[in-house]
Parts: C-alpha cells; sequence; structure tokens
C-alpha cells in the first residue's frame, strides 16, 4: 500500500473508547495538499489525538496522530498569521491546528503535552 493508505487503513482501525478519552472538541485544521482550513471534531486519548468530521464519532478518524513520535507542540500564531492556533509536529508531517479561544488553546497544548511525555508502561 502507499504510505498514504498505509495511515488510512491504520487510522481506520482505531476506536476510541469513552473511558479513553482526555479532551474532546472543535479545532479547524490545516489540510494536506490543499492547506484548506476544516472544521473537525478532535478527540485526545493516552495514545492518539484523532479528528473526525463530526462531533460524537469514535471511529474512523479523518487522522490520527500517534503521541509517542510527536516531537513539540507549540503555539504557531507567527507561522500561520491566525489567532490561537498551535503546531504538532510529527517525523511525517507537522500539524497545524486553531482553537475556539486562547484558553481552549492552552488547554490543547498542555493536556497534548502531557501525553507525548508520559512514561511508556
Amino acid at each position: 500500500l502507499p504510505p498514504r493508505a498505509q495511515l488510512r487503513a491504520m487510522a481506520a482501525e482505531i476506536i476510541v473508547h469513552r473511558d479513553d478519552i482526555i479532551k474532546e472538541g472543535w479545532l479547524v485544521k490545516q489540510s494536506k495538499f490543499m492547506k484548506e482550513w476544516r472544521k473537525r471534531w478532535f478527540v485526545l486519548t493516552p495514545h492518539y489525538l484523532c479528528s473526525f468530521k463530526t462531533q460524537g464519532e469514535h471511529r474512523n478518524p479523518t487522522e490520527a496522530i500517534r503521541l509517542r513520535e510527536c516531537s513539540t507542540v507549540k503555539s504557531a500564531d507567527e507561522d500561520t498569521g491566525k489567532e490561537n492556533s498551535f503546531r504538532v509536529d510529527t517525523p511525517a508531517r507537522v500539524f497545524y491546528l486553531i482553537a475556539e479561544n486562547s484558553s481552549d488553546k492552552e488547554g490543547w497544548i498542555g493536556h497534548i503535552g502531557r501525553q507525548m511525555v508520559r512514561p511508556t508502561v
């Protein structure tokens, strides 16, 4: 399978269990190829940051970022030229996301950062 199809296949197998949800809410994300901004429902679990097209969906994410592969999560207002934006850096791609307000942005950065540095059990 081409890499993109492999990622889709991996993401398709992810089912989020309600007990695993650390934070969820609407974020606007920049699409990979067209660079368009699209609203997605994001769900953070101990291992993944997943995006879905609709709120309350918990299977077949449109995107699943494996947290242990993330190197950085930080503010990205300068990178995007948009307020309340932040970035999640992975080896394959930098994800740009926009929160609804500054406290929500800080919440996402804090929660994602804590999951990234969790010791592997």
